[in-house]
């Protein structure tokens, strides 16, 4: 049986080697630790999940979370502080093993929130958070997709209707009443095993939801750890709850078919989240869709980075995208 890979990045590279090499010299302890240069070599080999851990300077705690999707990450400290995540550099090598080993067996239970904002019509934003939802979904995740864009089309999308959708939520949310009943009463599930939240009735109103109830009804679903993953699905419809939406999220990804009208449309949006700070540039990352790529070209842009390419070829729907996307990369760096 193979040795458990750990990929190590300090900032110092000289720490990076020599600590590597104290680690590697100890046989049996069934674990082979990669000393890291560079951020690029990291992230490839994040990505290609070609570690099972990665040690990182705690100075960069910020840029690598504490679970990258399967992946687990701790921090070397110069202090004992003891925090989640936390080794301290200058233990012996039983004890680093040790805390090491507790590290790799904690279970991430925490919620993760994700939007996909399509910068216009067609461009394959809800075919591509409903492929994920329903990838999450056949891996035994509890997932909850929620649609807030104008149209309204959930519906076609997944299937096991509900006579009340997200309007009776939003009339409870505004008049004081028991919300996690009102949740629990529009509540749909897919055959697949996605459950949603659809807006069919009047789907337009969202258009006026407003900063403070989406952050209360956010804020209520997070905090019953229901769901493993809430995807959030905005096609072309920004407002005031889709923004409040994306500052509460872990990623923002943003779908492009690289028309000339959805690069503009991108760029007003990308000035937007820049006016707004709250870090939304930063957890920003472009999806860009090939169907349309000979009618225009990809929005360049070299602050946002881009998470890949996708391919929606019509007339393919969620489910063909997932067996297109099961193993693909793109959906990997986006969860990271």
């Amino acid at each position: 049986m193979g040795k458990i890979g750990i990929a190590v990045y300090d900032l110092d590279d000289a720490y990076t080697e020599r600590f590597c090499l104290y680690m590697n010299e100890a046989p049996g302890h069934g674990y082979e630790f990669l000393p890291v240069f560079d951020k690029e070599k990291l992230n490839h080999l994040i990505s290609a999940r070609e570690v099972e851990g990665v040690l990182v300077s705690d100075a960069l705690r910020g840029d690598y979370p504490l679970f990258i999707g399967e992946i687990h990450v701790g921090y070397l400290t110069g202090e004992p502080m003891e925090e989640e995540g936390e080794i301290f550099r200058y233990q012996s090598r039983r004890e680093i093993l040790e805390v090491l080993s507790r590290l790799l067996e904690t279970e991430d239970t925490s919620v993760k929130l994700l939007v996909f904002a399509g910068v216009s019509a067609g461009c394959g934003c809800s075919t591509a958070a409903a492929a994920r939802a329903q990838k999450l979904a056949q891996e035994g995740k509890r997932v909850l997709y929620f649609n807030m864009s104008s149209l309204g089309d959930a519906e076609t999308i997944f299937h096991g209707g509900n006579p009340r959708d997200f309007q009776y939520l939003l009339k409870e949310l505004e008049t004081g009443g028991d919300l996690d009943a009102a949740m629990a009463a529009v509540l749909n599930r897919d055959t697949g095993g996605v459950y949603y939240y659809d807006n069919i009735s009047a789907p337009l109103s969202l258009m006026n939801i407003t900063k403070a109830r989406m952050e209360v009804f956010l804020r209520r679903l997070i905090d019953s750890e229901e769901f493993r993953y809430i995807i959030i699905d905005s096609s072309f419809s920004l407002n005031y709850g889709l923004l409040e939406a994306c500052r509460m999220a872990e990623r923002v990804i943003l779908v492009d078919d690289g028309v000339y009208t959805s690069n503009q449309r991108l760029h007003k949006i990308w000035r937007l989240f820049q006016t707004l700070g709250n870090g939304l540039c930063r957890k920003s990352v472009l999806l860009y869709n090939k169907f349309h790529e000979k009618y225009g070209r990809l929005y360049e842009n070299p602050e946002l980075p881009v998470a890949g390419t996708i391919e929606v070829l019509s007339p393919a729907g969620p489910s063909q995208m997932v067996e297109q996307m099961t193993e693909h990369e793109v959906f990997r760096e986006i969860l990271r």
